[in-house]
């Protein structure tokens, strides 16, 4: 059997249960390979060791980071701009739909994309150039 087969056996010894078949391999490897034996030591050793370590944030991590991202200029500008240019954005489009049906007589799709009076042979002119 494969050395990466043989320790894939192992890591997932750790955690899963393993066939018959193959807790049998592993124990056979394990009888056979005194630097496997080791290895299988070492891990049960690290694993002990980690197992205790509880990951927690200090007091006002969360805070701290808020704080940093609250307080990032480039975001602030931008939103601070974004109302009143949203807003021109929408003034512009409402006079221009305004021009449009002062000039047309309607706000179809022909006279807002400006083809409304348009006869075929201008097309076929347009077209050409």
């Amino acid at each position: 059997m494969k050395k990466e087969t043989i320790n894939e056996l192992l890591l997932r010894s750790f955690d899963q249960e393993l066939s018959g078949e193959e807790r049998t391999r592993l124990e056979a490897a394990l009888a056979g390979s005194e630097a496997l034996r080791r290895e299988k030591s070492q891990l049960e050793a690290l694993r002990q060791m980690l197992g205790g370590l509880r990951a927690e944030p200090t007091a006002g991590f969360a805070d701290e980071v808020l704080g940093k991202l609250n307080t990032s200029p480039v975001e602030a500008t931008l939103l601070s701009i974004l109302p009143p240019a949203a807003a021109a954005c929408l003034i512009v489009l409402l006079l221009t739909l305004i021009g449009i049906y002062l000039a047309e007589g309607s706000l179809s799709t022909e006279a807002i994309i400006g083809v409304n009076n348009l006869a075929p042979e201008d097309a076929y002119t347009y077209l050409e150039y």
